[in-house]
Parts: C-alpha cells; structure tokens; sequence
C-alpha cells in the first residue's frame, strides 16, 4: 500500500491525506517549501519537508544569500596621519610632570609638615657611609603611595576623557587609537600600565619614539595607540 501524506499549509490547515505524486504537483506549485511540515503514514510523524528524501529534489532551491556589501574603510584625515616625534613629545612630557609636580604640592599640603621633615632625613643621610634604612624606605614608600596613584590618575583621565594631557594639548599633540578614533578609559590605563615598562628597560622603549617608522614607543605598540600632531 502506497504511503499517504499531509502537509500544513502556509495557512496553518492541514491538507491531505494525497499520494507521492500529488505531493511533488504541490512542490512544483509552490505550495511546499523546504521547511514545510509534512507527515507520512508508515512514519507517522512529522518532518519539514526536505527530511522526506524523495520530495527533497522536487522542493525549490534554497536561494542564495545576496553578496555581503564590501565595507570601505575612510581615509583618514591628514591632521590623523602625522606622527608626533622623540622631541615634542618630550617637551610635552616634561610640561606634564611639571603640572603633576604642582598638583602633588597642592594635594599633600595637609601633610606638608611631616613631607618635607621626612625629606631631610632623607637627603641629610642618603650620602652616609651607614645610612638610616628605616628613613629610606619611609621616604621611598611614601613617594611611591603619593606619586604613583596621582600619576595614573593624571595620564589615565585626561588621554582617556581628552585624548591628551596638558602638555600634549599645549604642544598640539593627541594620542589616538591605531585607527584614529579616541582612546577611552580602558587603553588610556593599559597604555599607562605599559608605559612602566619604559622603567625597567631603561628608557629604551621611550628611545623607540626616535627610530619607529609610526615615532611610537614601547607602551603605544603594547596598548596598539599612536601619538598625532593636530592642527
């Protein structure tokens, strides 16, 4: 005995039960397609019709996804392309430092008392054949709990927020991503936490600047930044 089929139509209603050979008049209508419930009756249960493999050549074709449109990238502007050299940007950093220098007095002069008797100590004993290592390690420890927070705050909120520090902004310098957009908080702080590598190699990775094609040290190949001159 021949199977019997049913089908759901687009409509939601079940029609059949019809032969093979009715079915594959439907599929060549376009009352089927590949998704198409349909029920056999030696299976007696359904499948969407390119399961059944004798319907599965008289069902239309799965149409072909159009090409996907090919994206162009924009050519960025000149002002983006020129790199910032070794010399600006040191001049731009020691602008920086001098402005830190300045907030770090301002922000320690609760504590400027105890700050600057430390200091002596410090300085009076540094060239001692026997020196006081309790004094050293005070003063060293509460230079780096003052300098090191107030440095990654400086360099992280203004190349995040602005793109550039004080001293870049008074040079006309920016740090950028290597597509040319903004740098954001999150690689501002990466590019600060690479840029202590800087110290452990002694400064090679700032001498870098002067001998990369791109004029980008060792922290902006890490944090994938560039510094740029803007008009």
């Amino acid at each position: 005995m021949a199977e019997q089929y049913k089908m759901i139509g687009g409509d939601g209603r079940e029609y059949g039960p019809a032969t093979l050979e009715e079915m594959r008049v439907w599929c060549e209508e376009g009352r089927l397609s590949r998704t198409t419930l349909v029920w056999r009756s030696d299976e007696g249960r359904w499948l969407p019709a390119s399961e059944w493999h004798e319907l599965r050549w008289d069902l239309p074709p799965v149409p072909e996804a159009p090409p996907l449109p090919v994206l162009e990238l924009p050519e960025l502007p000149p002002e983006l392309t020129v790199p910032a050299g070794f010399w600006i940007r040191a001049a731009a950093y020691v602008v920086d430092i001098l402005v830190l220098s300045s907030l770090v007095a301002i922000l320690t002069l609760p504590w400027a008392e105890p700050l600057a008797k430390l200091q002596e100590q410090f300085l009076a004993q540094r060239n001692s054949p026997t020196p006081d290592l309790e004094v050293t390690t005070r003063y060293l420890l509460a230079s780096l709990a003052i300098n090191l927070p107030l440095r990654f705050l400086y360099f992280t909120l203004f190349h995040g927020l602005r793109g550039a520090t004080p001293g870049k902004m008074f040079l006309g310098i920016r740090v950028v991503r290597e597509d040319g957009s903004p740098v954001g908080l999150g690689r501002a702080a990466l590019r600060h936490a690479a840029d202590l590598l800087n110290t452990f190699t002694f400064f090679t990775g700032y001498l870098l600047i002067a001998f990369h094609p791109e004029k980008r040290g060792l922290h902006d190949l890490i944090a994938g930044t560039r510094v740029i001159r803007i008009r």
